[in-house]
């Protein structure tokens, strides 16, 4: 079943339109984003590596997607972390980190602070296929390797400068 995303104008507002996802946005509207990073007790980030068929298989990431139609920014943020990772957070539990505007799109950033152990997870096959807690510091080091989502370290430390701070 395809995705049905709600198109937005620039300042954020829902235009009563929608797209199925995957299909050329039209000039002048944007599809809602969001990225989850969940953070550990020791300061770990949680990486779920992409599934192979997808674009960037292989690549180490955080959690995050499209937000489809009907759902707010932060109702498809709980929706992506317990898809891609079987997390259940509520929406109280997610602190917004900010949002950016681009052409076609507006990506909202979220902190999730949550202890859950890997054996926890629930990996979904066609997302992802591995999981790991790394310190900030090793996830540099993995985006130096190119085994990150390209554009990835730069947005985190942008939105989460806290997390790797020394």
């Amino acid at each position: 079943m395809p995705e049905i995303l709600d198109l937005y104008d620039k300042d954020g507002n829902r235009t009563g339109e929608t797209i199925v996802r995957g299909t050329k946005i039209p000039e002048g509207r944007h599809v809602l984003l969001v990225s989850i990073v969940t953070v550990n007790g020791k300061g770990e980030i949680l990486l779920t590596k992409r599934a192979p068929g997808k674009t960037y298989e292989g690549c180490w990431e955080v959690t995050g997607g499209c937000v489809q139609s009907g759902e707010t920014a932060v109702q498809g943020a709980v929706r992506e972390l317990s898809e891609e990772t079987g997390i259940r957070a509520a929406a109280d539990e997610l602190e917004c980190r900010g949002q950016r505007t681009g052409k076609d799109f507006i990506h909202v950033f979220y902190l999730l602070r949550k202890d859950v152990p890997l054996s926890g997870l629930t990996l979904r096959a066609d997302e992802t296929d591995a999981a790991e807690w790394v310190q900030p510091e090793e996830y540099l080091r993995l985006a130096e390797q190119y085994k990150t989502i390209p554009l990835g370290v730069s947005l985190l430390q942008e939105y989460y400068p806290d997390l790797f701070q020394e």
